[in-house]
């Protein structure tokens, strides 16, 4: 018994006609009564009676054309879910990040690709304007900034994924280690560096003394041009918690944090940012919950 043989059979108790369904499945008439004849010697039923008034279903017919209906219905609908798994799970997804993201985004990567093997994931690095930029202008399916608190953009979606507090990373040997919490005024004769972004920078300038400001030893786009610097250079940065918590474990052993007076009691966030009026795929909210997963398992 297989698919063509049910659907024959089918054709023949719809159409009364064997050279109906013959014609219907372009077959030749022997060809279709041979299926027919197979079908009854495997079930031990004969399925139609002929007479000169045309073909009609046994009783034992009837039953067996409507368990092969419904046969046909759920093979049918199995393709159909089989086709769309396949479409969806087939393409590319853009993603535009802060570079403090970039290690955990390739964890997540290599995992994902193990479920979904034929999707392309591009990375697109810059500063949070940058990002912003590109989900808003369509260039990038989502992105990954760091803000206090969401912004009023028109066209895009905030979801809060991790909440942090925004702090000072030292060396592990710095003076400055037995501190519970510092205050700006306390960092004038520290070496500075930073990363280039505007909204970290303006945290800082919201920090630090205003005489203090052209202390600023380095700014940067690379953020393991700062942990080197913190570590061989004992210099300091400011940054939110959760970033430290995904470094690779032979930099994060060698850093440790301090509170910031001002900001202990502020939360700072990692958003996923998307289009507004845009439903995200499936295989982005696939992509977002293996990224929590991983961000929530660093941070405990």
């Amino acid at each position: 018994m297989n698919i063509i043989q049910l659907q024959y059979l089918i054709d023949v108790g719809e159409l009364g006609s064997f050279t109906e369904a013959a014609k219907k499945n372009r077959m030749t008439v022997p060809t279709i009564s041979q299926s027919i004849a197979q079908l009854e010697n495997e079930l031990g039923v004969t399925l139609f009676t002929r007479s000169r008034k045309g073909t009609n279903s046994t009783i034992e017919g009837k039953i067996v054309i409507q368990h092969a209906i419904t046969v046909l219905k759920t093979i049918n609908k199995m393709k159909n879910e089989i086709s769309l798994f396949q479409s969806e799970n087939q393409g590319n997804i853009v993603i535009a990040t802060i570079p403090g993201m970039i290690s955990q985004i390739i964890d997540t990567t290599i995992k994902f690709r193990k479920d979904f093997p034929h999707v392309n994931i591009q990375l697109v690095e810059g500063d949070s304007r940058l990002v912003l930029n590109y989900v808003q202008n369509g260039h990038a399916d989502l992105g990954f900034v760091s803000f206090k608190t969401e912004k009023e953009e028109e066209v895009l979606t905030w979801e809060p994924l991790v909440k942090g507090e925004t702090l000072l990373v030292i060396n592990k040997h710095s003076h400055l280690r037995f501190k519970q919490s510092i205050s700006g005024d306390e960092l004038e004769d520290e070496m500075i560096v930073l990363y280039n972004d505007p909204y970290l920078k303006k945290i800082t300038q919201d920090i630090l003394p205003t005489h203090l400001w052209n202390k600023v030893s380095l700014i940067t786009n690379s953020i393991e041009g700062i942990f080197r610097m913190i570590i061989h250079e004992n210099a300091i940065t400011i940054g939110p918690d959760y970033l430290v918590h995904s470094l690779p474990p032979e930099q994060k052993n060698e850093v440790i944090t301090v509170s910031i007076n001002k900001y202990k009691t502020i939360p700072y966030y990692l958003w996923k940012v998307t289009r507004k009026n845009e439903k995200a795929s499936e295989l982005i909210n696939h992509f977002t919950e293996q990224l929590f997963s991983n961000l929530s398992n660093q941070h405990n």
